[in-house]
């Protein structure tokens, strides 16, 4: 044990100080130091001198060593007190430290360092030989009071930034992991109907085959590009420079590629088009996306079709088409809501932008018609 303690010690190594704390140690020190200018304040002393400043200099650093650093103030302090009264500079260094205690450190260390400076501060305050001076004892103790809560206040600060960037980062990669699955559910499901389709047409219609091949290899291609630019927000070079987010310019090209699938689609806007934030076009984007790439897998349908309401007030969406529906479409379709990507994921991305989803399929007819409303940036 010993030894492991001694190659600790052997080992240790100054970290570097703060700059923030090497400019507030030299702005201590000087107004610490300064009343030797003034002639008649303080005399002046070497001895004297190097005492304060070394009940100053641990401040360098109070972050990097708060125990250790306190300690070290606290005890310099008592020393000073003890042989510079009556003419000890007053001890801002010491409410420093009360405010670092308060700031940096936690659970049973801060309850301890508070115990040992509260008794340091009693203890000055008999060297001074104030104790029958109440009103010394309440300023003394107003201001350490001040100093330990302006670091509790600062601590609390500082956790409640660190919760709201860690729910931030949550958030952010849960809108990544939908985004995902958009993009890959789509690539596949095309991929997986055309595949099926081509060998189909490999000797009858080969013209038709090599259409179906033409298109496997186009949403593959349209997958690793979205796949690609979804990652590139991980790293913090390609942030600024790549944008996955997806448009409602981009829904041509959305419905070509399902046309190319197999699936008739019908795409048509009405009204006048208001402005959208970035955040609700992506989320227009991915309900069309999500609503067709579950009609390719699941609907059996025959055709499809988009229809984009624009009002001053909001874009509504719905996306209908004519398959078996909810009820026919087995334990794995998302049209009844139960995958966790599914209708309740649809609901998750239009949640931040305060839209709403609806759903309806009528019995007798068959078929499932959805509809999302999202409204415009006031």
């Amino acid at each position: 044990m010993l030894s492991t303690a001694a190659s600790r010690i052997r080992g240790f190594r100054l970290r570097p100080p703060r700059r923030a704390d090497v400019l507030l140690t030299l702005i201590i020190l000087g107004l610490n130091t300064g009343g030797y200018l003034l002639p008649g304040v303080i005399p002046f002393g070497p001895w004297r001198l190097a005492l304060e400043a070394s009940a100053i200099l641990p401040l360098l650093w109070r972050e990097t060593y708060p125990v250790l650093s306190a300690l070290v103030v606290g005890g310099m302090t008592l020393l000073v007190t003890s042989i510079v009264h009556p003419a000890q500079p007053f001890p801002y260094s010491v409410l420093v430290t009360q405010y670092t205690i308060g700031s940096v450190l936690r659970a049973r260390t801060r309850v301890v360092m508070v115990g040992l400076f509260t008794a340091g501060n009693i203890l000055a305050e008999i060297l001074h030989k104030q104790t029958g001076n109440p009103e010394d004892f309440f300023v003394t103790f107003t201001l350490s009071l001040t100093s330990i809560s302006l670091g509790l206040l600062t601590q609390s600060e500082r956790d409640s930034a660190e919760v709201l960037a860690d729910r931030a980062a949550a958030a952010e990669r849960a809108r990544i992991a939908r985004d995902m699955h958009d993009v890959v559910g789509h690539a596949v499901a095309l991929m997986v109907v055309q595949a099926e389709a081509g060998p189909l047409f490999v000797r009858s219609d080969p013209e038709r085959a090599e259409t179906a091949f033409d298109a496997i290899s186009a949403a593959g291609r349209d997958a690793m590009t979205q796949l690609r630019a979804l990652l590139g927000v991980l790293q913090r070079d390609d942030a600024d420079r790549r944008d996955p987010v997806p448009t409602l310019a981009g829904l041509d090209d959305l419905v070509r590629r399902v046309r190319a699938a197999g699936l008739p689609v019908a795409l048509e806007a009405t009204g006048t088009p208001s402005a959208l934030s970035p955040g609700a076009e992506a989320a227009a984007y991915r309900v069309v996306q999500e609503a067709l790439t579950n009609t390719l897998k699941h609907a059996r349908a025959s055709r499809a079709d988009v229809l984009l309401a624009w009002s001053p007030e909001a874009l509504e969406i719905t996306v209908a088409d004519d398959g078996r529906g909810p009820a026919h479409g087995g334990a794995g379709n998302s049209h009844g809501g139960h995958g966790g990507h599914g209708l309740n994921g649809l609901r998750e991305r239009l949640a931040p932008v305060g839209g709403r989803l609806s759903w309806s399929s009528p019995p007798d007819a068959g078929g499932f018609a959805l509809t999302a409303y999202i409204p415009s940036e006031s």
